[in-house]
């Protein structure tokens, strides 16, 4: 327990910079190769792309926690998991493992930790500096929130929602507003997908409302981004 206490204190400002930008770079070259089709991988590495300039900007903005905090929930959360369930895959029947091992994986593994390290240093020592206050990106949370439960259900929502909480709660309405668009910038690439495969027609009723919607919430961030300094 004092080990993790006192891992917030191992690394400078400048490191944890450099650990952050190190951990983008990986994350956008592993994106790389998910998909051969174009707009299912912008639908993809888009919002991949935003959440990454949130984390390095909170970063660069001195809010460790909230850049580290970022990343865990929306990049890594689930690399623990694979990689937990990938060694306790064991079979005895055949003596072997039924999954598959990766660099990628170990790699992932090892941020997941190192991310939940940092988040639970703070935690554990507390006065995180965490607050949130009234702001109008807040409304714009909420409506993302109910558009996200009625599209995707509710612990969809949870974790869209989540992290532009976070950034809200450390003061950076800039990157909790790229936070938002994160959330719905795959909408117009799959409208396009859609479409180039001529099957847009064969979508029910409320796909349509869905990405209309969507859409509207990407031109009002894109417009408040405009509108707002760093």
């Amino acid at each position: 327990m004092k080990f993790i206490r006192g891992f917030k204190n191992m690394f400078s400002d400048a490191i944890y910079t450099i650990l952050l930008v190190a951990i983008a770079v990986f994350s956008l070259i592993n994106a790389l190769g998910n998909t051969s089709d174009l707009m299912p991988f912008l639908a993809m590495f888009v919002p991949l792309l935003l959440i990454l300039i949130s984390a390095v900007g909170l970063q660069l903005k001195g809010k460790t926690l909230a850049a580290h905090l970022v990343l865990l929930l929306t990049v890594f959360l689930g690399a623990g998991r694979t990689f937990i369930y990938a060694i306790t895959s064991f079979s005895f029947e055949s003596m072997s493992f039924t999954a598959n091992f990766s660099v990628e994986m170990l790699i992932a593994f090892i941020i997941f930790v190192y991310l939940f390290l940092v988040v639970a240093s703070y935690l554990l020592v507390g006065n995180t500096g965490a607050h949130l206050g009234k702001s109008q990106v807040l409304i714009s949370a909420t409506i993302a929130f109910v558009y996200f439960f009625f599209r995707d259900g509710f612990s969809v929502a949870v974790l869209k929602i989540l992290p532009p909480l976070v950034a809200l709660m450390f003061g950076s309405d800039f990157f909790a507003i790229v936070l938002l668009l994160a959330g719905v910038a795959d909408v117009p690439f799959l409208l396009l997908d859609y479409i180039f495969l001529a099957t847009i027609f064969e979508q029910p009723v409320s796909y349509f409302l869905f990405t209309a919607f969507g859409l509207y919430l990407i031109y009002g961030a894109i417009i408040a981004l405009l509108k707002r300094p760093k």
